[in-house]
């Protein structure tokens, strides 16, 4: 699964995403952030039509479709069912989307140690999602999004079966075009990253606590060292 992750990009690196990925620069702003959890809002990379955009979205899916907002939105959605549950399947077709994150953090089901997942190049990580876009009696809109989780690799399989589904660089722009609604084809996207690609590594249980929003999160601890 992913329930955290960290989102630490600067300005020009903002503006490279732009030109590199040819996306309409509107508003380019930093997005820093450490600790990202649930219900906070995140930065990602859709597209609609020919052009490819930032966007801000809520994490946690609200359907359109829903007259109010849950409880407890959906932050993760399964690759292996995405295509038949009503929540997702139009979101999937048509509304997908790129979270650029610098790593995420995953903990250990025995004893709850939080370990940090990243690329071994120290490139961001691009994590799939879909959004959707609702709609209060007010007037009012919601854009928020879910993160979509494949079977986990033999990596991270030491600490959970789920990790989220990251695109290989080269993917982005195929994950996003518009035109692509076939499912066979989508399909292709999601999978497990290779093991190899990533690198994983314990850090302090401060990260269990949202409030808790700085560098040293991503730092390397020695666990019999730490001190809670």
């Amino acid at each position: 699964m992913c329930g955290r992750f960290a989102q630490v990009i600067k300005h020009e690196q903002l503006v490279k995403f732009a030109r590199e990925l040819r996306l309409q620069e509107s508003s380019l702003q930093e997005e820093i952030s450490f600790n990202v959890a649930p219900s906070h809002t995140v930065m990602s990379i859709v597209a609609k039509g020919d052009i490819c955009y930032f966007g801000h979205f809520r994490w946690g899916l609200v359907p359109s479709w829903m007259k109010e907002i849950p409880r407890s939105p959906m932050i993760n959605v399964r690759a292996e069912s995405i295509f038949e549950k009503p929540s997702f399947k139009a979101s999937i077709l048509r509304r997908r989307g790129v979270i650029p994150v610098n790593g995420f953090y995953e903990w250990r089901q025995g004893d709850k140690q939080p370990f940090y997942i990243c690329s071994k190049k120290e490139e961001y990580l691009y994590l799939g999602m879909i959004y959707d876009l609702w709609q209060g009696a007010d007037g009012s809109y919601l854009p928020t999004m879910a993160i979509i989780t494949t079977q986990a690799n033999y990596l991270i399989s030491s600490l959970h079966h789920r990790m989220p589904l990251i695109l290989a660089r080269e993917d982005i722009a195929g994950f996003l075009a518009p035109q692509m609604v076939d499912k066979k084809e989508i399909g292709v996207y999601l999978k497990p990253m290779l093991e190899d690609t990533l690198r994983m590594y314990p850090v302090s249980r401060a990260v269990n606590k949202v409030i808790n929003n700085y560098p040293a999160l991503l730092e390397e601890i020695e666990i019999e060292q730490e001190i809670v």
